[in-house]
Parts: structure tokens; sequence; C-alpha cells
């Protein structure tokens, strides 16, 4: 348990910030395979010869001015003046026709390597996460491993993608370039060439100063990540709670610090583009006058070389300039990558995929604890075991019994080897649990945890998951499928699955989210006994479980542990009272231990627990107890497959509308132009900073048309000789030092003000997802494509990708669009045939062609993030239940399907990207066509006198420049595709109105008095099945002041009630009233904040237990609430003494998903909170299923106390009968419908199920 120091830590963090951004992007290449690496090694030949043929057009460029000089001053003829003009037109088309082909096959080739690679760096980034120790996630430091796995790995490969293509061709034009300026006119080259360093150095000091700023970044946004991920996972408590307005403010926290840190990039970004502009017209104004200089002094003979050094600078600059928004991209891959391998470079101490470690090949299974000492690492002065000696023998049932927090589960996660002990020794018969493998370590136990944990897939898949690593595995499906039904039967599980719409094959959703408690819990335990394990360790496995089905169970639990070792934690005591020893714990020591009879007669502590649970020593007639599950289940059958689809519903006539409108596929999506629109109209704060930007482009724009007056008007300076020549030439050459200082105020505006609209964007739109997620009600979170997983990279990616659009690629984009505009109209101005000709046949393919990728682009995108969306739900999935993924050793299995997913997006992506990238290379190298074509067509035009030369270079060089900024615009497709796809499911999502929802007609109606609660006909059933009731006509009447309880089988009804109370849905049928009111007709909120819910699985956020507790306030100001209030209800929920045990009390931190906290301590911070809301109505769903007897008792005095005062009503499920016993009514649930209904004493007297369920758990009058 080795930590390093704080100096240390900072050391390193620092020295990553410093360096890890560069080396991680190269780093990422080293993922790649041997066929990726031929891929990029071809790819990369094809965008060098690109570059090249790029350099190469200066080169006819040349002796195109060359050609004009001589015809102007008379040296050739009209008829071979146009003779030659064809000969270097072909040249042009041939230039265009090559880089055609080398652009589509770096584009495509860079394209698969980027998907491959970064399809492996995904998978060892969660393989790396899967093997991380248990502590490394409840120190909370793991972040959102699943969705950084997601959005950073999308980052990743948008800079390893066809922009690598675009960079490395830059890079190969801008040495190109200089390499011919070099042999035409070295001189005049090595004046020029002193714009590239300074190009450089801007380049690699911006970058850097961005990699660390953006790496700060990425965690402040992987920290929200995760915090919206525990968000969106528990959509019950959010609404039961209110809490959608506090949790956005925590939310908003992160938001705050990751929009401070980029707004620090402002001028960052300003001085970066302003310097290069700058750099490049200077550039251009010191080749102009060093040129004349020198053809007026004879150090340079012809007027083309000077133009050939002239167009390679400006090519050379336009190539280092076009790689700078890139450069932007390859930081956040680099900074993303970086994030990446911080994890993927930690070592585990604990790895589950080390196959090192012995694997015997028969174990016995006795297990010795020898003078063990623990702490967990995350609070290591609280030692939870302390000195703990215990011999488990083989083949025997040990049971741990004692209050919560005295180390009964600690004990299950030494022998998973979660953890390792900080003294002591653990033994699997005879040798130290180290020395074997940790694989096969686990495979031989097999565990059911208290809350069990489900992944989505089938009911069979699940089931399955216990046979994986055990010679099961690879079984035929007929003789697997056998398999898993036998163990469900024995869980008593087989007649409510076969009774499911598809049986085993039946798709249960995340977490097991569409079955009830009773049912999963039946599925796990059948999962943990499918492998017929030689260790078995039961955490209160019976805990979810209706009495006859407790009692079934748990004599096929004693039936499957004969011969094994098991060991059991419970509080129920009746469940092991015929264990071979039972230990009785307190403070991680043991008190006594010994036989239920043995330990009786002691009189100590485990026969007051005893006492405490009204158990009485005698065992229920065994004839009087279902002899299989089977014949329990005629007795107990409701429409159990009524439970599987949890969606709110409403007329059976509107569903259909519902559903529709749900659907994000069925939105009318916008354009591009109307997508960035709205979102400009939607953030009105920024008007003033888009009129600036606007403002902005436009003028630099307007350096476009201004660029070919300049260069026409230079290459004019040629005809003229001596002193004339350099007034002109100097003068011209001042007009480029003008452009460019005005350029740097320009685009220094540009850089400060497009970074600050993205930021603005990305803040807004992050908070506003998030906040129209939760807003939603629990039909949009049961959709099967709303899994937590995938709304979380969502949250994430898609105000990312609205990030990039409206940052500086919609200000280049403007830049562009204007240029092309502006320099076809100044063509046309001056050269109106020659600027028809060329424009209308050559911007109308090249628009034509850009829109054709955009919307193919639209379309794919589409479809593969459906597909990630997969991939990020099971990484979710197996992330936030890492204990059940570990205990059921299937990291391989998970990490398996994946890839699985991972690679379906890279195999459906082929295609597409095939038939993408043939437009983009369209658009990239169609240019030279009509270059070519106006060259032919404009000496024709001055050959015959109906052209000035001076009006045939503006023309000509309008379109030069227009053909380049096309080419600019549309090398932003891809942006410009992810954020129209992106915002339009924002604005869906933004439109996107629950059904039970505040609305002008109720805004200010709540209910009232409370007096009483009313059930009329109440009939329901799940939209997806709405031909399956779950409830079948419930009439009740419950009054102010009682105690009402709901009791029966799983599946019957009863949580399903508890949703209705809580309004997460509406009947189908009937009504709920409140006094006379019904409750649709409610502000659901100001009702709401009259009702408290406690979950059979409590939910708690990351941050510390007073804020977890003070959550409870229906005011929405938890932060002022008294402390006296918090202890207060601390107190009541016997919480206070186990908080102030804690050496920060109530500032303890409660870790993700409340880790830092034993199950019963969260039902503790749960039932607080629900008090501190001092509700007129309290749900209680199994309140006090997670505690110990002691605890128990305690909590039940403080509920009883809650429940008996006279201005509450309050409603429990519960399947413990000891803690419903004083209830005023007891309901029992049987097929959806109220069986019977009376006092304890009532039932005992005239009931048919209530006095069956008592017996068998030994409860008496």
């Amino acid at each position: 348990m080795e930590n390093e120091s704080e100096k240390d830590r900072t050391h390193n963090q620092k020295r990553e910030e410093e360096t890890g951004a560069f080396s991680g992007y190269l780093r990422i290449f080293h993922y790649g395979s041997s066929k990726d690496y031929t891929l990029q090694a071809i790819a990369t030949a094809c965008a060098l010869g690109s570059g090249v043929g790029m350099a190469l057009v200066n080169l006819v460029f040349g002796q195109f001015i060359t050609l004009t000089t001589d015809y102007s001053l008379g040296d050739i003829d009209a008829s071979k003046f146009r003779s030659e003009a064809g000969r270097l037109s072909l040249y042009f088309f041939v230039i265009g026709l090559c880089r055609f082909f080398l652009t589509y096959g770096y584009s495509t080739l860079y394209t698969f390597a980027a998907y491959r690679i970064t399809r492996n760096v995904r998978h060892r980034y969660l393989k790396a996460g899967l093997s991380q120790e248990i502590a490394f996630f409840d120190a909370g430091t793991s972040g959102s491993i699943a969705m950084q796995a997601t959005s950073n790995g999308r980052l990743i490969q948008a800079g390893i993608s066809e922009k690598l293509g675009l960079v490395v061709q830059g890079l190969s034009a801008f040495i190109s370039a200089f390499a011919l300026a070099f042999v035409t006119q070295w001189k005049l080259t090595l004046i020029c060439c002193c714009i590239a360093p300074a190009m450089l150095l801007a380049m690699g000091i911006s970058s850097t100063i961005e990699a660390s700023l953006e790496t700060k970044v990425l965690k402040v946004q992987a920290q929200a990540g995760a915090f919206a991920e525990s968000i969106l996972s528990s959509s019950r408590t959010v609404q039961a709670f209110g809490l959608r307005n506090h949790l956005l403010r925590d939310f908003d926290k992160f938001l705050q610090a990751s929009r401070k840190l980029g707004n620090k990039k402002s001028p960052l970004f300003g001085c970066l583009f302003a310097t290069e502009y700058t750099i490049i017209f200077a550039g251009f104004g010191l080749c102009f006058w060093q040129g004349i200089r020198m053809i007026s002094t004879g150090e340079v003979e012809e007027s083309g070389d000077v133009f050939i050094v002239l167009m390679s600078v400006i090519v050379a600059a336009a190539s280092l300039t076009s790689i700078l928004p890139y450069l932007i991209d390859f930081v956040r891959a680099a900074s993303a990558a970086s994030e990446l391998f911080r994890l993927m470079d930690r070592k585990s101490r604990i790895d589950p995929f080390d196959e090192s470690g012995e694997k015997p090949t028969d174990v016995m299974g006795y297990l010795d604890f020898g003078n063990v000492s623990f702490a967990y690492p995350t609070r290591p002065d609280a030692k939870v075991l302390n000195d703990f000696s215990l011999h488990i023998p083989a083949g025997k049932t040990t049971a741990l019994v004692g209050a919560s927090g005295s180390g009964k589960s600690t004990i299950v996660g030494l022998i998973e080897r979660w953890y390792d002990p900080l003294s002591g020794t653990i033994k699997l018969d005879g040798q130290p649990v180290e020395v074997f493998n940790l694989k096969w370590l686990r495979q031989q136990i097999r565990l059911v945890q208290q809350e069990p944990v489900l992944f989505a897939g089938s009911v069979a898949e699940n089931i399955a998951n216990g046979l994986v690593g055990t010679p099961w595995e690879n079984e035929s499906p007929i003789e697997k499928l056998a398999r898993i039904q036998d163990a469900a039967k024995i869980a008593f599980a087989h007649d409510f699955i076969t009774g499911l719409p598809n049986g085993y094959d039946t798709v249960i959703g995340e977490r097991g989210g569409l079955l009830s408690g009773g049912q999963k819990q039946r599925v796990a335990i059948a999962r943990s006994i499918v492998s017929q394990p030689r260790i078995l360790l039961l955490d209160e496995a019976t805990s979810a479980l209706d009495p006859h089905a407790e009692e079934v169970v748990q004599r096929a639990l004693n039936n499957v542990s004969k011969g094994r070792t098991t060991i059991t934690i419970a509080h129920k005591l009746a469940t092991i009272r015929d264990a071979d020893n039972i230990v009785v714990m307190e403070n991680g020591r043991i008190l006594e231990q010994g036989t239920h009879d043995a330990l009786l007669e002691s009189n100590g502590a485990y026969s007051r627990l005893v006492r405490a649970q009204d158990l009485s020593v005698a065992t229920p007639d065994p004839e009087d107890i279902p002899s299989s599950p089977d014949e329990a289940n005629k007795e107990d059958h409701v429409a159990l497959t009524s439970e599987l689809t949890r969606y709110s519903t409403m007329t059976r006539s509107a569903l259909g509308k519902q559903l529709s409108r749900d659907d994000f596929d069925n939105w009318k999506r916008l354009g591009l132009l109307q997508t960035v629109w709205r979102l400009t109209k939607s953030t009105p704060e920024l008007n003033w900073t888009f009129a600036i930007l606007i403002m902005a482009c436009l003028t630099g724009a307007a350096s476009y048309p201004g660029q070919a007056i300049l260069m026409s008007k230079f290459i004019d300076v040629f005809q003229f000789t001596g002193a004339a020549m350099r007034t002109k030439g100097n003068f011209f050459a001042l007009m480029f030092f003008v452009l460019g200082l005005g350029s740097f105020v320009v685009y220094f505006v540009i850089g400060w003000t497009s970074n600050v609209v993205a930021q603005t964007m990305n803040h807004k739109y992050r908070k506003q997802v998030l906040n129209d997620m939760m807003k939603q009600d629990l039909q949009f979170f049961d959709r099967t494509e709303n899994t937590t997983g995938a709304l979380a990279s969502r949250a994430d990616s898609y105000p990312q990708a609205v990030f990039e659009l409206m940052g500086f690629n919609i200000a280049l984009i403007l830049v562009a669009t204007v240029g092309v505009l502006s320099c076809s109209i100044l063509s046309i101005v001056y050269a109106w045939k020659l600027g028809l000709v060329i424009v209308l046949a050559g911007l109308p393919p090249m628009l034509l062609s850009g829109y054709a990728r955009i919307r193919m682009e639209a379309a794919m995108d589409h479809k593969i993030s459906k597909l990630f969306s997969k991939s990020a739900s099971i990484a979710s999935e197996a992330v936030n239940a890492i204990r059940t993924v570990s205990s059921l050793a299937i990291e391989s299995s998970v990490l398996e399907l994946y890839t699985q997913e991972l690679d379906r997006a890279i195999a459906t992506s082929t295609k597409p990207v095939l038939s993408i990238m043939l437009p983009f290379a369209f658009t990239q190298t169609v240019e030279y066509s009509f270059l070519a074509l106006g060259f032919w067509y404009g000496c024709r035009l001055v050959s015959f006198g109906d052209l000035s030369e001076v009006n045939f270079y503006i023309s000509f060089l309008s379109v030069f420049f227009s053909g380049q900024q096309a080419s600019i615009l549309f090398g932003f497709s891809s942006s410009m595709t992810k954020a129209t796809n992106a915002a339009n499911y924002i604005f869906w999502l933004e439109q996107l109105q629950p059904t039970i929802r505040e609305t002008e007609e109720n805004h200010d109606i709540g209910p009232g008095d409370f007096k009483s609660l009313h059930l009329e006909n109440l009939q329901f059933s799940y939209p997806m099945r709405p031909h399956a009731r779950v409830l079948r006509g419930i009439d009740l009447h419950i009054k102010k002041g009682q105690f009402v309880a709901f009791v029966g089988a799983s599946g019957c009804g009863k949580s399903t009630m508890i949703s209705m109370l809580e309004r997460f849905y509406d009947p189908v049928a009937g009504h709920i009233k409140v006094d006379a009111l019904t409750l649709d007709r409610m502000n659901p909120w100001l009702y709401r904040d009259q009702v408290a819910l406690v979950q059979q699985e409590p939910t708690l956020y990351p941050g510390t237990i007073r804020e977890n507790v003070s959550m409870g306030t229906p005011t929405d100001c938890a932060s002022t609430v008294p402390d006296g209030d918090i202890e207060a209800t601390c107190r009541a929920a016997n919480a206070w003494e186990f908080i102030s045990s804690l050496p920060d009390g109530l500032m303890t931190l409660c870790g993700t998903n409340g880790t830092q906290l034993s199950g019963g301590q969260r039902q503790r911070i749960a039932i607080a909170r629900a008090l501190l809301r001092n509700p007129r109505l309290l749900l209680l769903d199994e309140a006090t299923s997670a505690l110990d007897t002691q605890s128990e008792r305690i909590v039940q005095d403080a509920l009883n106390e809650a429940a008996s005062q006279e201005d509450r009503i309050t409603i429990a499920v519960a399947h413990r009968l000891s803690t419903i016993r004083h209830a005023d009514m007891i309901c029992v649930f049987d097929g959806g419908k109220i069986a019977e209904s009376g006092t304890h004493e009532e039932l005992l007297g005239k009931g048919r199920l209530y006095p069956k369920m008592c017996e068998a758990q030994n409860l008496g009058t």
C-alpha cells in the first residue's frame, strides 16, 4: 500500500504537463499494427507527392509570367503565345489530376489507419482501467473511464486521420516550394526564407503553451464527465428530490473552471493568428522589394524567376497557415492521449490480467485469516480489521453477523483479493492467496452482493457470465442453456424468466433495470451458482426476495452450499441459523462464534440479536414450504412480465405519437446554415462579440482580393525598367507591409474573439444538455438508446463538436467563404468574360462536391455515433460495476465485447469513407482544372486584344486565391458535419418536453393539506407492452397519519406503486388523488416537495456526507441548512454515531456512488436525507434492507416515530415483515391487485397469503 510522496507526485505531474503532450502524440502511433503502418506509409508517400505537386505549380506559374512578359515586350508573336499557353495549361491539368488521386489515397488510408489505431488505444485504455485494483476506484481518481475512452478517443482520431495527411501535404509543399525557389534563385530565396523560422517559432511557442492549458482543461472536463455520469445513472433520485438545479450548480462549478482555463487561450490564439499572417505578408513585401532590386541590378535576368520565388514563398506560407487549425487538433489529440496514457502507464497492484501465479487443479476450499489487519487506502487511519484471525473450514457454512461497519463485507473483499491486508496472511488450502493466479482464484469463488448488478443483455447472457473461465464456458449452446436453466430453477427464477416476452433471450436493460429488485437478485444467484463454485460468498443474498421466495431460495442455497465452503453475511438471522459456524463481529474483531444453539445458550451478543429480531428457535414445518421453485411459483405467480419495461405511459391513443416524439431519428434536421444561425441566436450575450468577429472576418477576407490586385500590379512592374521599376516595385512592396500590419490587428481580433465564442458555447451547451437530460421523465431514460454510458458520451461529445465548429473553424470558414465570393466577383469585374468562364466552370462543381461530402459524412457520422454509444455503454456499465466484473473475472469478456462494438463501427465506416473521400479529393484539387481553363482562355483573350494583361493577371490570380480558399473551406467539412449532427440533437433535446411537467395551468397547484390519499381503480401498463397490465384496478384510501405497508411476491407491483405515488408515471386508467385533487392536475415539483423516497438501492453523489444529507431539503437551498437540522436527522436515522466517528465527520467524502461508505451507512444517509425533507408522504422501498439488526431496530423505531406523526402518510414496501407488523394497514399484492388488507392481527386471523408469509419468516403474533 505504498503511496508516492506528495512532492514526487507534484513533480511528476508538472513534468507530464510540460512534456507529456507532444510525446503523447507520437506515442499514439505505437498502438498501430504492421498493417496500420503500411497504410500510413503509403498515405504519407501520397501526401508528400501531393505536396510536391502544389510546389510544382509554381514552376508553371514562373514560365507563365515569362511567357506573358515576352509577349508584352514583343519577343514572341500571338500564335506562339497561344500555343505555349495551351502547353502550360495542360501541365496545370496533369498536376491537378495527379494530386486528385494522391489526395484520395492519403485521405482514405490515413482515415482507415486512424480508426484502427484509435480502436487499439481505446482497447488498451479500457483494459488498463479494468486491470486497476478496487482501491483505485474507491479513491474516486478514476474519473469517467468509459467517457474518456469515447471522448478522448474521438479527439485522438480527429488528430491522426485525414487532417494528418493535410499537414504532411502542407509540410511537403513548404519544403518543396523552398527547394524549388532555391534551385531557381538561391540568393533571393535565402533572403525570403527568414519567414519560415519566424513562423515555426511562433507556432512552437504557442502550441507548447496551448498543450499545457489543454491538458488542464481535459482533466477538469473528465471530472465533470464523471459527475454527469453519476447524475444520469440516478434519474429516479434526481426526480424524487428535485435535485436538478442543485446538481446543475455543482456541475457548473466544473464548467466554470474549464471555461476559466480555456479563456486563458484567447490572447494566445490572438497572438498566434496575428503573428502568422503578419509574417506572411511581410515576407511577400520583402520578396517583392528584394526581387525588384535584384532585377534592376541584373542579379536576376528573368522576371519569371522572381515570380517563381515569390509564388513559392506564397505556397510555402499558405501551406504553414493551412496547418494552423489542424495544429490545434493535434494539440487536443496529444493532450487527450496523454490523459489516457496516464492511466495506461499506471501499474495495478492487483492486476486481473496478470497471467502469473499458481493454478492448482483441485481446490479444497478452507480459508485461514491469520492476524489480519486492514484499513481502506482512502482512510488509512481507520482500521476495519485489527489482528483478525478466523479459520473457515472447507465444505462448511460460516456466517458473519454484526453491526454495519463491523468488517463483514471487508472480509469478502479480502477473500476476493480486491484488497491486500496491511499485515497478516490470508490462506487458501494452506497457501497465501497472493501465490495464486488472480483470475483463477476469483473463478473458484462466486459472490452474490447485497445490491446485485446485472448487465445490459439477455437473461441467459447474464447467467452465462458465471461460466466465464470454467470448463463449461465453451459448451454447445444447447448444453449451456440447459445448465443455465438448472441454475435458474435452483434460484427460483426459471418460471418468471419463461414468462418474459422472449424467455431467456429477453433483454433486461442497463444494470438489469427492466427487472424488479427480487428478480435481479434471483438472476444474480443463478449466475453465482451456475459454475458450481468451490467457495460461495453470500452478502445479503436473499435481502430483496419476498418471504416465500426467500425461504425456497435459502433452501436451494443450503443445498448448493453442501460440500462447498460458504461464507454468508446476513442481517436476517433466520437465513443463517443452520450455519456450521456463526461469527459475531464488532469493530473488526470477533466477539463470539459457534452454532446457533450454542450461541443462544451462551446468552451473549448473538442471543441479544436473536431477541431483537423476535426469532424463535423453531423451524417452520417443511410441509408448508414449497418443495421446489415451480411449486412455490404456482402460488405466487403474477404478471411478472409486466415489470420488464419501465416506461412512462399515457392513454393508448397518445402512445404511438409519444414514442415517435421521443425518437431522435424522427426529428426534422436543420442544415448547416440553419444550425449556425440558431446557435448564434441562442447566445445573445455574444451579440457584440459576434459582430466584432464577423467584421474582423470580413476585413480579413478582403486581404485575398487585395493580394490579387497587389500581385497583378507587381507583375506589371516587370514591364518597366530602371528607376521606374524600383519606384513602383518599392511602393507595392510597402503595400504588402501595410497589409501585414492590418492583418495583425484583424487576425488578433479573430483569434481572441473566436476562442471567447467557443468557450462560451462550450460552457452553455454542456450545461444545457445535462439540464435538458435531467428534466426528462423516466420514459426517456428507459429507452434502449439512452443508457447512462450513451447519454454521458453525448453530454460530452456533442457540446465539444459545437465548440470545435463555432470557434476558429467558423471564423476561418467565414473568411474562406467571403474570400471565395470576393475573389470571384473581383475576377468578373476586371475581366467579365474570363471571370464568368472560370467561376461558372469551377465553383459550381466544387460546391456540389463539397455539399455531397457533407451529406454523406452526416449520414455516416449519425450511424457511427450510435455504434460508439453502444461501446460507451458497455464500458460505462463495466467500470461502474467493477466489483461485479472482478468477482466474476469477466474483464476479458467485457473487453472483447467492447472491442467487437468498436470493430463494428470500423467495418460500418469502410464503404462510406471510400465514397466520402472522393468529393473531398475533388474539392482539394479541382482548382487546377479551372486554373488550366483560365490560363488557356485568358491568354487567348489577351492575344486577340480583348483583355489587358493587368486585368488578366487580376482576374486570373483572383480565381487562384478563390480556389485556395474553397479548398480550405471544404477542409472543414468533417467539423461542419459533426457539429451539425450534434447541434440537431441538442435542439431536439431542448424542445423535448417530459410528459409529466410543470405547465402554466398547474404552476401554482400543489397538494394542499394532504389530509388523505385516494387510489381509485388504478390501472397501469408500460407503453412498450400496453396489453400487459402491471396494476389491475387498485382501490385504496389512506388517511393522514396512517402507516400503510405493501407486501407480496417479487414482481407483483409494489415498487410500481411507489413509482406511481412519486408520479414517475401516470396511470392508464383511474386516478390518484390527494384530498379531492388528482395528481395530473398538480405541479409535479410542488407535489414532490411534499414527498420523500428511500429506495432499496440508495444513491449518493460525489461530495461530503453533509452535502448529500442536505439534498433532502425541498427549498433548493441545501447549502443553508443549519448544522443542527443535519445532526438531528442523522440521529433520527441512526447515522450520527458512525458519522461522528469518522475523522472528517460530516465533511467526509462519500466517493463516487458512495463507495467510501458501507451499504448500511449509505442507507442511513439516504434515510436522513428523506427525513430532512419533513415530508407529508414518506415512501419507504425496503428502507432498512441494508441495515444490521441493531441499526435496523433503532432506525425502524425512528421510522415508526416518523410514521406516527399525525400530519404524515407513510407507505412502506417491505419483505421483512417484522418492520411493518405495526402498520395501520398491510396490503398484500398479488397479480397486480390487492388480494387482502388489514392489520397484522387481522390478516393473521382471516388472511390467505399473509399468514404463510409470516410463517416463512417465523413471525408470530
